[in-house]
């Protein structure tokens, strides 16, 4: 059966039609339609559609984009995962020959997947003067600042001309977009921005010195990049000079790359909330996602087992009461949602910087104040309902006491449980929903079961 073009007509239509009559293209790439169409398509869109080759089809994919001079396009848009099995089968020479094809801080991202061993094979192979300019940038880390920056933005003497730096621009921008211009005295101390507009705008003889701004928003080389995420939001900047910690200008950052961040983050905290390896993708093998998710499944099997102790505790008033089996889930659900809601609350708070740690007591007994009162608000609608259910006061008034407790439980657990983590210098996502979960089970097990045992007991007829 003939292959289709990919041309104006596929373009117009629809996304999922077109996507499947892409993936058709991509698993034959060596076919002509296929190669015309890999040159015209973004290489973010191949990279969406990747993961779902199989090994075979994507390494014929990865070997026509090699032909084609494309496939260090396409490493860099590819998740980490996809990356990674790349990665793996690609020759160390093949490597080499993508690292020079891509942007410095592009090429120190793929390094960083590397194990040191193999890291040096690569670097051995490369340019010596690219391989150091290489190794320097791996040093500070790819979480920082550093990691992030482009080393390669343009520097300009403050003692240059108008028309001087005029004619540097104009050679500068063939091969790359320049928002601002640096200005940096003979030691490369950052001393200040000048925009394109006041360089056109100014007279020729002028100095870049009497034209720059000196009030530079600046990040320095080693800062975290959720730091450099933030200040790109307060500040709405589209780029961002990196200094040393002599104020030297190191490199700058783009916005683009500090999206990459924000989605990256956004992910992670996702996966640590779920309790997911953050490696972990639709594509991923089954055995591996096996071995990812077990040990938390299996963290979760014991604290499960908390809970389950508790109600033990109670199985005489159980089995004298059956009704309480009926409530139990309701009132350990509605602590886990609540639990929950404060959770997120927390670590989108310690994520943005909007909390101050020396205040953490005020902000647990905050979060501890709203569980309370939802634990009233919403203690009273499912009293209410047990008492035109089972017309029982006694069992109105149990689940009234336990609902009220085991929401002011959510509220502190839920704030106190990432502050804790993160006083630790730990992952505040991390296997916070486990501990929350487990103290609004247990707790409300306990307060449920055990006000029923009491109040039952003496009141019931």
């Amino acid at each position: 059966m003939p292959v289709p073009l990919v041309g104006e007509r596929a373009e117009h239509l629809p996304r999922g039609q077109r996507q499947r009559l892409i993936l058709r293209l991509l698993r034959r790439p060596n076919e002509r339609p296929a190669r015309r169409m890999l040159v015209r398509l973004h290489p973010a869109d191949i990279a969406h559609l990747f993961p779902l080759l199989t090994p075979d089809e994507q390494s014929a994919l990865v070997e026509t984009l090699f032909e084609l001079r494309l496939a260090a396009r396409l490493l860099r848009e590819l998740d980490g995962e996809s990356q990674r099995r790349v990665l793996e089968r690609l020759a160390d020479e093949r490597l080499a020959v993508v690292l020079r094809r891509l942007p410095a801080h592009d090429a120190v991202d793929l390094l960083e997947r590397l194990d040191e061993a193999r890291r040096q094979e690569v670097l051995a192979r490369l340019e010596p003067a690219h391989a150091t300019h290489l190794q320097n940038l791996l040093r500070y880390g790819p979480a920082t600042a550093g990691g992030l920056m482009d080393p390669d933005v343009p520097r300009f003497q403050a003692e240059e001309t108008v028309a001087e730096t005029l004619e540097r621009v104009r050679r500068l921008a063939e091969g790359r977009r320049l928002f601002y211009l640096y200005v940096v005295d003979e030691r490369g101390h950052l001393l200040g921005i000048a925009s394109l507009w006041h360089l056109v705008s100014a007279p020729p003889e002028r100095k870049l010195r009497d034209i720059m701004s000196a009030d530079v928003v600046t990040v320095r080389v080693d800062a975290p990049e959720e730091d450099v995420a933030r200040r790109f939001g307060r500040y709405d900047l589209l780029m961002m000079p990196v200094v040393d910690e002599d104020g030297r200008l190191a490199g700058a950052i783009t916005v683009d790359d500090v999206l990459d961040v924000v989605e990256e983050q956004a992910t992670e905290d996702l996966y640590r909330l779920a309790n997911l390896d953050i490696h972990e993708g639709v594509a991923t093998a089954p055995l591996r996602s096996v071995r990812l998710r077990l040990p938390w499944l299996m963290i979760n099997l014991a604290t499960a087992f908390l809970a389950a102790g508790v109600v033990s505790l109670f199985e005489e008033t159980i089995a004298k009461y059956v009704v309480l089996a009926v409530f139990m889930p309701i009132v350990a659900g509605m602590g886990g949602n609540a639990g929950t809601q404060t959770l997120t609350i927390m670590v989108r708070g310690l994520a943005l910087g909007e909390m101050d740690l020396r205040r953490s007591a005020s902000v647990i007994l905050r979060q501890s104040s709203i569980g309370l009162m939802n634990g009233l608000l919403t203690g009273l609608v499912l009293a209410a309902a047990a008492l035109v259910w089972e017309g029982n006061r006694t069992l109105a008034v149990t689940l009234f006491i336990a609902q009220t407790v085991n929401l002011t439980v959510a509220g502190l657990f839920g704030a106190a449980v990432p502050l804790a983590l993160k006083r630790l210098q730990l992952d505040p996502a991390l296997g916070s929903s486990i501990f929350v979960t487990t103290a609004t089970d247990v707790g409300g097990f306990l307060c449920f079961l055990g006000t029923a045992t009491i109040l039952l007991a003496r009141f019931s007829p």
